[in-house]
């Protein structure tokens, strides 16, 4: 018992009963709902041959009642029907008086082979009435205990829950014996611990009394730099001395400094302002050799890029571009063509052409018979004239 839980024998002991009593209860009430749910359109099947006085209500319910118990399998297992079938005005259907007194039933089938058959008009007539009045069916079913059905119920239960308790004991069984395992391995893992740590404490001892010793003689060294700080002190002092002269002079020198530094920033604005009057310059020049291409060369039309460039080329450049620009504007196809400039597309954005070796220039052919000069400049504009063909395609 030490390897069980007293919460599993608990559930084991008292839940058995527990869910017997609820099953058979849930059986019955399913049972009873299902059975109910089947004969209330069972009850009546053949509604012609009562209105034709052939049969009785009592008889057609009593047989179509005892055909359905009969189908029923579950019947044999000790369930039990009681059913009732009444008019709403009160009147018994079922069970009737007839089920239970044989006499009068055997006199019954005596008066007909007596008078050669039922009144049919009459029969019919009273199920007439039977059927106005309307049929109220109640049914209940109860589970008697020590029956196939009710005994299976509570062995199943009793075999669940008994698995249950051999499972519960079979692991804990199994999870002691590991755990005793894992308390002896921990036991001998400590043992080996405890051997370490007594060997690591001899060693522990014997080096507390090395440092011991180098503590001893550290001390005569620091008493001997004492001494020797104090002798020192002087000489300490007469070089700090020396390096406040320092710092003098150093002070002097940033002073120095400080004052070249304003003359270069009044230096750098005057350039600044320079730069800004060639930029002017340049734009001027910039405007000028735009008209003057837009007078001399018809056929040719210029970019900004073309006229910027054009501007920033020395003189022995600029007439050798002019040169090439002359040759596009008579007959392009008398330029040398170095290379085709593609665009990320895969097309043609423009031809390069080289002068004065190091001078390059980039035009095309536009749909207005026109020769476009796109950009002028030099081996080392190339990249971001290249970068401004792109943008342009």
């Amino acid at each position: 018992m030490k390897h069980l839980s007293f919460r599993i024998l608990f559930m084991c002991v008292f839940l058995p009963p527990v869910l017997y009593i609820f099953s058979i209860q849930g059986l019955e009430v399913y049972l009873q709902n299902t059975w109910k749910s089947d004969l209330m359109g069972r009850l009546i099947t053949n509604p012609d041959e009562l209105l034709a006085g052939q049969k009785k209500v009592q008889e057609e319910i009593r047989g179509n009642i005892q055909a359905y118990l009969n189908s029923r399998w579950l019947t044999g297992l000790g369930p039990s029907a009681r059913i009732v079938v009444r008019t709403e005005t009160g009147r018994v259907i079922y069970p009737s008086l007839e089920m239970h007194q044989t006499y009068d039933l055997q006199a019954d089938s005596d008066l007909q082979s007596l008078s050669g058959g039922r009144d049919a008009s009459k029969v019919a007539k009273e199920n007439m009435q039977i059927l106005e009045e309307g049929l109220v069916f109640s049914l209940s079913v109860e589970i008697p205990r020590n029956t196939w059905l009710s005994n299976s119920v509570l062995v199943f239960y009793i075999l669940i829950f008994t698995g249950i308790l051999c499972l519960s004991y079979w692991s804990n069984a199994r999870e002691a014996e590991n755990l005793t395992r894992q308390q002896e391995r921990d036991l001998k893992d400590a043992q080996q611990r405890l051997q370490q740590a007594q060997s690591s404490l001899q060693e522990a001892t014997a080096k507390e009394r090395a440092y011991r010793e180098k503590i001893d003689s550290q001390q005569k060294d620091l008493n001997q730099a004492v001494q020797r700080l104090q002798m020192t002190e002087q000489e300490a002092l007469a070089e700090m001395e020396a390096l406040e002269e320092k710092l003098h002079e150093s002070k002097g020198k940033r002073q120095e400094r400080e004052h070249e530094i304003e003359q270069l920033a009044g230096e750098v604005d005057r350039l600044r302002s320079v730069q800004a009057l060639s930029s002017k310059k340049r734009e001027k020049e910039c405007a000028m050799i735009r008209k003057r291409f837009k007078v001399l060369y018809k056929k040719t039309e210029f970019h900004d890029r073309a006229v910027e460039g054009f501007v920033h080329l020395p003189d022995d450049m600029q007439l050798k571009a002019e040169e090439v620009i002359h040759t596009l504007d008579r007959d392009p196809g008398l330029i040398r063509v170095k290379r085709k400039v593609f665009s990320k597309k895969g097309e043609v954005s423009a031809l390069e052409s080289v002068f004065a070796y190091r001078g390059r220039v980039y035009w095309k052919k536009n749909g207005k018979s026109k020769t476009e000069v796109l950009a002028l400049g030099t081996k080392n504009t190339q990249t971001k004239d290249l970068n401004y063909l792109e943008g342009l395609s």
